[in-house]
């Protein structure tokens, strides 16, 4: 029984480990996405939504994704229903909704429902050129 647990921690841990670095507080990453000059990727997800665990467990778990995400964004994960969740994104139209924010807070794309990793891609694309648009400006 204790080699199954242990098996069981060690597996867990194997498919957690190297996952996307996520910050649970907004004002914590807010300050990191300014000194590092990075994008804000902020997902928006529900306790009650099922699309948001298939978003999680197929898009965000994608080695590419995280990878990318890791390497270029400042990651947020907020619960809708918490209270850091209606403070900030409390008008979302629905769960999961994925936004991509400049460091200064500009909002650069939004992403509605579930996002199969090719068109999650996309959106970050079109995020990341947003972005140099505002950095070619200043």
């Amino acid at each position: 029984m204790f080699k199954k647990i242990i098996l069981m921690a060690s597996f867990i841990s194997m498919v957690f480990a190297g996952g996307i670095n996520w910050y649970t507080d907004v004002t914590k990453a807010q300050i990191q996405a300014k000194s590092s000059k990075k994008i804000i990727f902020v997902f928006v997800e529900a306790a009650h939504c099922p699309y948001c665990q298939q978003m999680l467990q197929e898009t965000l778990s994608d080695k590419d994704v995280i990878r990318n995400i890791n390497k270029d964004y400042i990651a947020i994960k907020v619960d809708a229903d918490s209270s850091q969740g209606q403070k900030y994104f409390g008008n979302i139209a629905m769960t999961p909704t994925s936004f991509f924010y400049s460091p200064n807070g500009k909002l650069l794309e939004t992403l509605e429902g579930f996002q199969n990793v090719e068109f999650f891609f996309w959106g970050m694309g079109k995020a990341e050129r947003e972005f140099k648009k505002i950095k070619g400006a200043k």
